[in-house]
């Protein structure tokens, strides 16, 4: 049996399913069917069947399916990995050490969790994604990696090395800025009780500093006890920039609780690094007192560059945010209101009809125990006595703090122009933004289980080459997030670099209409990663005879919002 194409003259051609046969020694043709009208994919796979071939009515009948795991997701990670060229960050030579750091680093992206639970995420026995066969781990377990972590450690400094080679050069600038996460377990020497960042009472923590250029990305951290101030952290910081990266001349941009005066003093400037920095209250009320500066200027514009004596040779940017001057005053007046109403509670016990509290002592206790909860003790003037309370507010330090409302001042060694100092010190929200991703939304950083020091830091900076991950994911998703598409486009439209940086006329508009540009839902982060997870990969084997038997791939679920984003990914699945 076969298919002829008989040519006609004036038409297209006949084409029919023939069979030969040999009749008294002369080969005969028989007709069984004219398939002429049919479509040309039609013909084809009757010409496979004439051939041999089989037909099935779907897909899954052809195949027998061996696995079927989540694969989206795991592909937008990985891919963007590759792209980053995370592999030879961590090591240069392929390794199940390699394979291993980048399962922990994608699996923080996808799932953050205890190491345990990771080591079942990638283990192919337990795997429930496709992250195992894709890095070709087999089986895993958690020793596997805390080996693995332990020589992430002593690879460390070539990786931040590899970053800052990427990230820094020469006299550029770097931001620096410190925080903290509570630990669990009582056996954790290295941990201690310090200013505790997450209001966890009774907890102890460890403070870690995280280094990162101009743009956020994170380039290094260290580890410290959890009793260590922000301001010891800074020397290790200004050696590693020098030492270990090469770069002697810099332009370090730290928070006003790290770079203080002694070590503006004694630490930066010997180092030859110039510096950006803001002013503490004390010391920009000092600075208006001494120079008499009228603040009054104030009201005609909302920066404006002064000259002090106490800081000869520095530039020194005052800034007046009147929204946040408004903000400071109406939560002044509700906290002396409160404090007020706690006060008059003592004022009747005292002087009511039943003068239960009659002890100056008590008295004393009762109204401390009111300042130290509101830490409003300045603002009041009070008289205790045998039998006897009262108090009234102190107008002349209300009427001081009022006057610097909103006000915050920039120090620096540049000579740049105020308004570039003051956009260059705002840098520093974009490591704000890292830690609270690290902590709070996506990385779980915290609460910190590991008891040895090596494993405490190699945590840690694993969560922060996941972020330096999701950092790149974010930046790609944002056509399809509420997030800046733009960020030059949100800096033109900024009518002022003092005020509170506001999202673009685009943004804005996603954010109202929770609809994309192209018409796509808006989300989440979060949401688009589960969304992406939707897609799943299934590997079968042909049930039909064929000249070889490969595995094949099959993606099912793609919907057009999962395409969108791996298209903004670059990623294509085969």
């Amino acid at each position: 049996m076969y298919i002829e194409k008989i040519p006609n003259r004036n038409s297209k051609p006949t084409v029919l399913v023939r069979e030969s046969k040999w009749i008294d020694g002369k080969s005969v043709k028989f007709t069984i069917a004219n398939i002429t009208r049919f479509s040309e994919e039609f013909r084809e796979q009757i010409r496979i069947l004439v051939k041999g071939g089989t037909a099935v009515k779907s897909i899954k009948e052809a195949f027998e399916i061996r696995s079927n795991k989540p694969h989206g997701h795991v592909a937008a990670v990985l891919g963007v990995m590759k792209q980053l060229g995370m592999a030879e960050l961590i090591a240069p030579r392929n390794s199940r050490f390699r394979r291993l750091v980048l399962g922990m680093i994608a699996a923080r992206v996808l799932a953050p969790a205890s190491k345990l639970t990771t080591s079942a995420m990638l283990d192919a026995r337990t795997a429930p994604n496709t992250l195992n066969e894709e890095l070709g781990l087999k089986c895993v377990d958690e020793d596997d990696l805390y080996d693995a972590m332990d020589e992430l450690v002593a690879r460390k400094a070539q990786i931040e090395r590899r970053l800052a080679d990427r990230h820094l050069s020469e006299g550029g600038m770097v931001l620096y800025d410190v925080s903290s996460s509570y630990v669990e377990g009582a056996k954790m020497r290295f941990a201690a009780y310090g200013y505790n960042r997450d209001g966890k009472k009774g907890k102890k923590q460890v403070v870690y500093g995280l280094m990162t250029d101009p743009e956020g990305r994170p380039i290094s951290v260290d580890v410290f006890r959890g009793n260590t101030k922000d301001t010891e952290t800074l020397g290790t910081q200004i050696t590693k920039i020098q030492d270990m990266f090469g770069l002697k001349q810099m332009i370090l941009v730290g928070d006003r609780g790290i770079l203080q005066q002694k070590q503006i003093t004694k630490e930066v400037m010997p180092a030859g690094l110039d510096w950006i920095t803001g002013m503490q209250k004390k010391e920009i009320r000092v600075v208006v007192e001494q120079d008499e500066l009228q603040l009054s200027l104030f009201d005609q514009q909302n920066l404006m560059e002064v000259h002090s004596d106490l800081y000869p040779d520095e530039r020194l940017v005052l800034c007046r945010n009147p929204l946040q001057a408004a903000k400071s005053h109406r939560t002044r007046e509700e906290l002396l209101v409160r404090v007020e109403a706690r006060l008059d509670k003592i004022v009747e016990s005292v002087h009511g009809e039943s003068r239960r509290l009659k002890d100056k002592g008590k008295i004393g206790v009762r109204v401390g125990r009111v300042f130290q909860k509101y830490k409003m003790r300045k603002f009041f003037t009070w008289e205790i006595e045998e039998g006897s309370f009262s108090y009234t507010r102190n107008t002349e330090a209300i009427q001081s703090a009022e006057r610097l409302d909103g006000v915050y001042a920039i120090r620096s060694s540049l000579k740049q122009q105020p308004e570039e100092l003051v956009a260059d010190y705002k840098r520093l929200s974009s490591v704000e933004i890292a830690f609270r991703t690290m902590k709070s939304m996506s990385l779980q950083i915290r609460p910190i289980h590991h008891r040895k020091q090596e494993r405490i830091l190699a945590h840690i900076f694993l969560c922060m080459l996941a972020y330096y991950v999701e950092y790149h994911l974010r930046r790609k998703l944002a056509p399809l997030l509420f997030a800046e598409e733009d960020p030059k486009r949100k800096k033109a439209e900024r009518k002022s670099i003092v005020e509170p940086a506001k999202p673009s006329a685009k943004t804005t508009k996603k954010v109202r209409t929770k609809r994309t540009a192209d018409g796509h839902k808006a989300r989440s982060f979060e949401a688009v990663m589960e969304e992406l997870s939707g897609v799943c990969r299934a590997v079968g084997v042909p049930k039909i005879a064929t000249d070889d038997s490969p595995e094949v791939a099959l993606y099912e679920n793609r919907k057009p919002t999962e395409m969108k984003a791996l298209n903004l990914l670059g990623i294509k699945l085969s």
